[in-house]
């Protein structure tokens, strides 16, 4: 009985700590890192289970039912902005006019990412979005061979994410994000299988930078806003899709969400993991299918797959 005793007291102070963190991550409040929290709202919507097992099998039956309205309320709230986001999917109609494959993926700098080169050109998308493209410096003429055209990373002191494609870039357009100087946003047009398309590549902040990342996401809204036809707007947002900041640019730029949301990070939870590298596309444009890359050939974040269709506008 004492052991039962105890067991219901830490379960009980389990639960304070998890309403806590579900009300935190449910309301407007200035916390550092509270995207990252929000990022794993799914995850501590599940952590409910255990501790009302905990509750209920020490003899708090009326404690434990308190852990399953808090749990519904939780993943209610985080899919609201998923539901938002396909019913916006649902209104695109038009025939397909070509698929391309797009490629986007954090290589991370603080390493020779010669396995990483290897993969992108032996993937050999259309369109590859690369963040943190100092650690493939060493072998851009390599990838050039398969993807000719670039933008991005000239200069590197501020070299942070290139765009790579196989069909000339047009109107580039490359934008520094404070406060930290790096090349995080960039806005190129090309024109594939004489099919016109925006690619904008982002690389947000960690959410636990203070304000940094919101900041970021005022620009980019302007950026992507001021943008006209089809775009695909894909990057490393360090966010899920359902965080407050990224469901609310989503929402006022229009953005389209893929068919689901491939974990990105950590690598090592694979498929458990949560996706904080994000794809979406406006216009008449959708993303038919997407995945996440099994290997990340030594970077921290496995990349994102995806087949895309250009699309005509409807009749």
């Amino acid at each position: 009985m004492k052991l039962q005793a105890e067991l219901r007291g830490m379960a009980t102070a389990g639960l304070m700590a998890y309403a806590a963190v579900l009300l935190m991550i449910s309301f407007p409040v200035i916390v550092p890192g509270i995207e990252l929290l929000q990022t794993l709202r799914f995850h501590l919507v599940a952590l409910g289970l255990p501790l009302a097992g905990v509750l209920l099998f020490t003899g708090a039956r009326w404690r434990a039912l308190l852990v399953i309205p808090m749990m519904a309320v939780s993943l209610w709230q985080g899919s609201l902005p998923i539901i938002e986001g396909y019913q916006r999917r649902a209104e695109i109609a038009g025939d397909t006019l070509t698929t391309i494959n797009v490629l986007s993926y954090n290589v991370l700098a603080s390493r020779d990412g010669k396995a990483a080169a290897d993969y992108i050109i032996s993937a050999a998308p259309d369109i590859a979005v690369i963040m943190e493209t100092p650690g493939i410096a060493g072998y851009l003429d390599q990838i050039a061979e398969v993807l000719p055209y670039r933008f991005g990373c000239d200069d590197r002191k501020s070299c942070d994410l290139s765009i790579f494609s196989r069909t000339p870039i047009t109107d580039a357009r490359m934008f520094l994000m404070p406060p930290i100087p790096r090349e995080r946003l960039a806005v190129v047009k090309t024109v594939i299988n004489d099919v016109p398309v925006t690619v904008v590549g982002m690389h947000l902040s960690k959410p636990y930078f203070d304000e940094a990342s919101w900041s970021e996401l005022q620009r980019a809204t302007r950026v992507i806003n001021a943008v006209e036809g089809r775009v695909i707007v894909a990057g490393d947002y360090n966010a899920a899709a359902w965080s407050d900041q990224v469901a609310d640019f989503s929402a006022r730029t229009g953005l389209v969400p893929p068919p689901w949301h491939p974990a990105t990070w950590p690598v090592r939870l694979g498929p458990l993991g949560v996706p904080i590298d994000n794809m979406f596309t406006r216009g008449d444009v959708v993303i038919d299918e997407i995945s996440a890359v099994a290997d990340s050939y030594g970077s921290n974040h496995r990349a994102l797959w995806a087949r895309v269709n250009l699309q005509a506008p409807p009749q």
